[in-house]
């Protein structure tokens, strides 16, 4: 029997996970350590181990790779084929030349666009007409591996990087069941990437979260969408940090950039280009998510503010 591993973390992993454990036995489920959450700032186990409890699977959930024991671990499992998904970490060169049917991944991207941790979110802000999944055989370097196959999927004006990944994870769940075969009797073919083309997908950091009114409004819409739910979009106005989680519409306006207007049918934020966009859902410090036109009542039922 095909020992199989599983190494992965969030939500878009799980079904990814559960589609093998329908196909497979799956020999062990790698996964983050517990992290605190919420206010409480209780530990609460990453969504692959609930789900890998469920299905009553062995969990382990190292902190790191680079030590004697967990190579040690690593050893006694006797691993002969490991899928990862979005696990968050780099894996050593001797994990990865350990495994006889290889290493592969589902990468939220069209490889070789969008390299490394963010690549949905990128591809948003980048206004790219199309996203998907890669599988891909893991190497050394980061997301460079010979290509196995890849499902397309287009990007919705009103997608967000959440929604997208979503149904991203439903696609990542079937291309692994189609070609898990391959993946099992060792016929897999992956092909050399276009090393040429290959663009990089950083880390989000808390620093893109302030939407600046003289870009672009197209620009601004899709900055919204893409860095949802972190680290999110805001303006300041009043001193305030107001957080942007919805955006509609566009229409033409004749204010200057940085207006925010709004009445009871709706707040509106021109840009740089002489357009508006429509802001739906605001976020006020300590209160929760409100239609836009009554998360500013506290400045009128109708105004108008310069944010910042």
């Amino acid at each position: 029997m095909t020992r199989i591993a599983f190494l992965g973390t969030p939500q878009v992993a799980v079904p990814a996970l559960q589609v093998l454990a329908a196909a497979h036995q799956i020999h062990a489920v790698f996964t983050n350590p517990d992290r605190p959450s919420g206010r409480g700032r209780q530990l609460t186990p990453p969504p692959v181990k609930m789900a890998a409890q469920g299905l009553g699977l062995p969990i382990h959930q190292p902190e790191r790779w680079k030590s004697d024991e967990m190579k040690a671990l690593w050893a006694t499992q006797e691993i002969d084929l490991a899928i990862v998904v979005a696990y968050g970490h780099i894996l050593p060169v001797w994990m990865l030349e350990s495994c006889r049917l290889g290493v592969w991944n589902l990468h939220f991207s069209i490889l070789p666009r969008w390299r490394g941790a963010a690549p949905v979110n990128h591809a948003i802000l980048a206004g790219d007409s199309e996203t998907g999944v890669s599988l891909m055989r893991l190497t050394q370097g980061l997301d460079e591996g010979p290509v196995l196959a890849i499902c397309r999927r287009p990007i919705a004006r009103q997608d967000t990087s959440e929604s997208l990944l979503e149904q991203l994870a439903g696609d990542a769940g079937a291309l692994l069941k189609n070609h898990l075969p391959a993946l099992l009797d060792g016929t897999a073919r992956p092909q050399i990437q276009d090393h040429t083309a290959a663009t990089f997908a950083p880390k989000l950091t808390k620093e893109m979260a302030r939407l600046d009114p003289s870009k672009p409004a197209q620009e601004l819409h899709r900055r919204v969408r893409a860095l949802q739910p972190w680290p999110g979009a805001e303006i300041q106005f009043d001193n305030l940090s107001i957080k942007v989680l919805a955006v509609g519409s566009l229409k033409s306006s004749t204010d200057s950039p940085g207006t925010l207007h709004w009445d009871k049918t709706g707040a509106w934020l021109t840009a740089g280009d002489g357009q508006a966009i429509e802001l739906t859902r605001l976020q006020r410090p300590g209160k929760a998510s409100q239609p836009a036109a009554q998360a500013l009542q506290p400045w009128g039922v109708s105004g108008m503010r310069r944010v910042g």
